[in-house]
């Protein structure tokens, strides 16, 4: 017979008790049979669980270029259509629109030709790295960047510098307003509506702001150190905000037009590991990595950079600093319980009308020896959305297209005005001839696509 001791955690066997008695051939096998059947249970109860895993099925659009990586910027804008800059690096960034009413997605801007810079030895504008802006009149907004995007052969000093770009759906035209920095460029874009102002922060760490009316750049200061908060928001008095480790915010105050570094934090919890392994000392999971505005309620949402993705809410006009209300993690599930949870995308839209939260967590699994972004990851993404009325945060599911092809690494979103949510992400390729990218193990080729989930 045998027995199993709880306390001690061990088995014996025909009633033995002493330490390195010979057991009998009899309960020898059934302890193996034991083991047996215990990794035949796990790996049935696995099996099933990947067999029985929820499927999130969505569309997907091809763009009419090839390029292999994208950085926030997505948005759909009040008219229905939707702008996807994606990048090249070491040649030129690449404006689209998609038109849901004709399913048409075609090139607007290859962005180094639009600016001159081809043919003329230099570095060009290889990156759009922020999601599009829109005033009032339905003005699209955009600034360029390059931060030392190749090739290596040429001067990386030959950049010339950022531009304000401006593009009116009315007209089709699209305009130059002006050189941000020489040398330099933003990440994250932000917009006042009512003073027609651009905010955006180089990688140097200046935020800039742009007049769309008199064509001119100011610098408001320094507001960042080695790396930049990839995310502002303008208030509705026009205040613009922005993060700096460690979980700090600071404020632009747009009457006295001075920056302030506010004491409150947003959620934080430093047991999470770094974003870089290799280099904890770089770490990005400090701040958030993307926070919208909601007009209607007046109020931000946005999700920590690690800590498990934490959604939280920050009301401004609640207190002299504001308030920050921490609501709930928007990691993928499987990383519930775990601190080596990734480090969060951008791929995080709010739907104001219908009071929604959609966040598409990165899957990827950590490496001490280097760093690795989102894109390339071995494992599809799925989608989460948290409903603000109800307070629950629900998985959808893995992200399949229609026609049966994973979806991976996503780092842009938005919604449209009808609810549609929009994600600009890695797809499965049938033909390999079609993929710029591949994952890492499996070698499965990869492209991005315009993806549509539809509620």
């Amino acid at each position: 017979m045998i027995t199993y001791n709880k306390e001690k955690n061990t088995l014996a066997h025909c009633g033995a008790k002493k330490t390195g008695e010979r057991w009998c051939l009899y309960c020898f096998l059934n302890t193996q049979l034991i083991l047996l059947l215990a990794f035949t249970s796990v790996f049935y109860d696995n099996a099933v669980a990947k067999s029985e895993e929820k499927v999130c099925l969505v569309e997907s659009v091809v763009y009419p270029g090839k390029d292999p990586t994208m950085w926030d910027g997505l948005y759909a804008a009040s008219d229905g259509k939707v702008y996807s800059a994606l990048i090249t690096e070491g040649g030129s960034a690449h404006i689209y629109l998609y038109d849901p009413a004709t399913g048409v997605n075609r090139l607007l801007s290859d962005v180094a030709d639009f600016l001159g810079e081809r043919g003329q030895g230099i570095r060009p504008s290889s990156k759009i790295h922020c999601q599009p802006v829109e005033d009032d009149e339905g003005n699209i907004y955009v600034v360029t960047l390059n931060n030392g995007s190749g090739p290596r052969s040429t001067d990386f000093t030959s950049w010339r510098g950022g531009h304000w770009l401006k593009y009116d759906p009315k007209k089709n035209k699209l305009e130059d307003l002006g050189l941000v920095a020489v040398g330099d460029g933003p990440y994250p874009l932000t917009i006042d509506k009512e003073r027609m102002y651009l905010f955006g922060i180089g990688f140097t760490g200046y935020l800039y702001r742009g007049d769309i009316n008199n064509r001119t750049t100011k610098i408001l200061g320094r507001v960042a150190g080695w790396d930049i908060c990839r995310s502002l928001f303008c208030d509705d008095k026009g205040n613009v905000y922005g993060s700096f480790p460690t979980a700090r915010m600071w404020k632009y105050d747009a009457e006295k037009e001075k920056v302030y570094d506010l004491s409150i934090r947003i959620p934080f919890d430093p047991t999470y590991y770094p974003g870089r392994l290799n280099d904890p000392v770089i770490d990005r999971t400090h701040g958030w990595r993307k926070i919208r505005w909601d007009p209607g309620e007046k109020v931000a949402y946005g999700v920590s950079g690690g800590s498990g993705s934490i959604l939280f809410k920050y009301d401004p006009h609640d207190g002299p600093e504001g308030k920050i209300t921490e609501m709930t993690k928007l990691c993928d599930s499987r990383f519930f319980g775990r601190k080596d949870v990734p480090y969060s995308t951008l791929a995080f839209a709010l739907d104001g009308k219908n009071r929604k939260i959609y966040f598409a967590p990165s899957a990827r699994k950590y490496a001490i020896e280097r760093y690795i972004e989102t894109f390339g990851s071995d494992v599809p993404h799925h989608l989460i959305v948290y409903d603000l009325k109800t307070q629950k945060r629900t998985d959808l599911g893995v992200m399949k297209t229609t026609d049966g092809r994973r979806v991976f690494g996503c780092e842009g979103a938005s919604v449209g005005p009808d609810g549609t949510l929009y994600l600009c992400g890695q797809v499965e390729m049938k033909d390999p001839k079609n993929a710029t990218r591949h994952t890492r193990t499996e070698n499965c080729p990869l492209a991005l696509r315009l993806i549509i989930y539809k509620p």
